[in-house]
């Protein structure tokens, strides 16, 4: 459903389906550019093929975002009492879940499910329903809210763009949570789910899934300084520690012009998408390491 214009050349939607939003492959997004980053344009334009960490990651975003909305696509699947029978027979089962009996009665119970539901275990049901109440107790999080009192709140709104820039190209964006004030954007909020919650062990998530060059482009398309951009990093195993982290001076510095760098790329790429240009950056000349 669409709403209204808050910017020139830029569209907001309120609610636009996964699919719909997915289908806009005009515009460029974060992930591609993400993509570009880690390999090449020819690797970000191969579809991301579903997972269970994806399963996982939608499921989690959708309950701290939306409750009405996660209930009605997410069915919890019981599991406890089937894989309880499961070693009862057979206590020597180190993977009860990879039965023949386990995968026969999850079939069933999805082939059940409506058109559009999917199905998560009570394992990961209990999981996200920690992360939520972890997040809720977390002190920095509660001064990012704090420090832009008082805001509204948009989630999973999307942006696009109606105008190409310099580099000829169109852009779309999706915050997690958007902090506005008069229909002003203030403050990005993004959730990540992950193992270890801790500076170092993050810090090295945030460089090798490229998470500087997502906050430069949300921040970049959505015209927010992007120091006012924020992790929200929420561990999936106990004890479920939740940590903020938004980017100093440095890294924001690099994120911007090595997203500068790669906007370029695309854009030469989109005039002339030849072999040379969607392949590795430096496969046509011998690179010293």
């Amino acid at each position: 459903r669409r709403t209204r214009t808050i910017w020139i050349l830029m569209k907001v939607y309120e609610s636009l389906s996964n699919s719909d939003y997915h289908a806009l492959t005009d515009y460029v997004s974060s992930s591609f550019v993400k993509g570009v980053a880690k390999h090449s344009i020819a690797k970000a334009l191969q579809p991301i093929e579903p997972s269970q960490a994806l399963l996982f990651g939608d499921a989690m975003h959708t309950y701290f975002e939306d409750r009405q909305a996660f209930h009605k696509r997410f069915k919890v699947f019981k599991d406890a009492e089937i894989i309880a029978q499961i070693l009862e027979r057979r206590p020597d089962i180190m993977a009860p879940t990879m039965t023949k009996d386990y995968k026969t009665y999850k079939n069933d119970f999805e082939c059940s499910l409506g058109e559009n539901q999917v199905s998560i275990s009570e394992a990961d049901m209990e999981r996200i329903q920690h992360m939520y109440n972890s997040s809720l107790r977390n002190e920095a999080l509660k001064k990012v809210y704090d420090l832009y009192d008082p805001y509204d709140v948009w989630d999973e709104y999307s942006f696009l763009t109606t105008e190409p820039d310099l580099f000829d190209l169109m852009y779309r964006v999706r915050p997690d949570r958007l902090l506005v004030r008069k229909e002003e954007p203030l403050a990005i909020i993004d959730w990540k789910s992950c193992r270890d919650a801790s500076h170092k062990s993050f810090k090295s998530d945030f460089y090798k899934f490229r998470y500087d060059l997502q906050a430069a482009f949300y921040c970049d398309v959505l015209e927010i300084p992007l120091y006012n951009f924020y992790f929200v990093a929420i561990e999936k195993e106990f004890p479920y520690n939740t940590a903020v982290y938004s980017l100093d001076e440095m890294t924001q510095t690099n994120a911007m012009q090595e997203l500068n760098v790669i906007k370029y790329r695309i854009g030469e790429w989109k005039k002339n998408p030849t072999p040379e240009l969607i392949g590795l950056e430096n496969a046509n000349e011998i690179t010293l390491l």
